[in-house]
């Protein structure tokens, strides 16, 4: 909700020139391109391990990849949630207490609840891309294939 506010204001504050409504449109698509990924990689999850429950447990012939690509999907799953769930505004956030302080402090701790997982984006985006270029030769044990699918969830 202060979130929400936050970007109505300073929406107000941007004029709607052509550079600031390009960048909307293009956050904006860029979002509901990460959204259907999400949800798409919601759905590969459960049908994953429910094919993986079902053949462990109703013909007791378990599906050996099956857990090793629910880790996989669930590494990316959780890596465009959090993207997700950051540009809607709805990242985790101690709001009950932040509702308390005055407004001036509000908005100051709304900046700080974006620019802190910046900066931490930025401090970790280098040794992202290091682990998943060193991860690129390792395979993984059922399913044969470069580690590189895991590790790169978290640059991406």
């Amino acid at each position: 909700m202060a979130m929400q506010l936050a970007e109505q204001s300073s929406a107000s504050l941007l004029p709607a020139t052509g550079l600031v409504s390009i960048t909307r449109a293009l956050e904006r698509g860029l979002g509901a391109i990460v959204s259907a990924a999400a949800a798409l990689l919601v759905v590969a999850e459960i049908g994953v391990l429910f094919a993986g429950v079902c053949t462990r447990y109703v013909f007791h012939r378990p599906l050996i990849w099956s857990d090793e690509l629910a880790g996989i999907l669930f590494l990316w799953l959780a890596m465009l949630d959090a993207a997700v769930a950051f540009q809607r505004g709805e990242h985790m956030r101690m709001t009950a207490a932040v509702g308390r302080l005055s407004k001036r402090m509000q908005s100051f701790l709304d900046v700080l609840a974006i620019a802190a997982p910046l900066a931490f984006l930025i401090l970790v985006i280098d040794p992202a891309y290091e682990f998943a270029a060193d991860e690129a030769i390792i395979t993984t044990p059922a399913l044969e294939l470069s580690n590189l699918w895991r590790a790169a969830a978290l640059p991406t």
